[in-house]
């Protein structure tokens, strides 16, 4: 029997498409802000330079800590004493 492609939803139904369409608008408005040369081949390219510049943007930050170092400064150090001379 033949299917009713009229209530047959394409775009609902293969999310992977809509995948690729989503990241190819991500990356193309990346190339656009970033003034670089947009070319749809390029996408999910490891090689290609400009992606590797998409992916570095995409990557998760760390948090800004301040002026704060990452390590606890105020805790004594141990033997304090011998390193001042008397």
């Amino acid at each position: 029997m033949a299917r009713n492609y009229k209530d047959y939803q394409y775009f609902a139904n293969r999310p992977d498409v809509v995948k690729v369409w989503d990241d190819l608008e991500a990356y193309h408005d990346f190339c656009r802000f970033e003034l670089c040369d947009f070319n749809p081949a390029d996408l999910y390219r490891k090689d290609s330079v400009n992606y590797q510049a998409y992916l570095a943007s995409k990557r998760p930050r760390r948090p800004y800590m301040g002026n704060k170092p990452r390590w606890d400064n105020n805790k004594p150090r141990y033997n304090n004493e011998s390193r001042f001379s008397r």
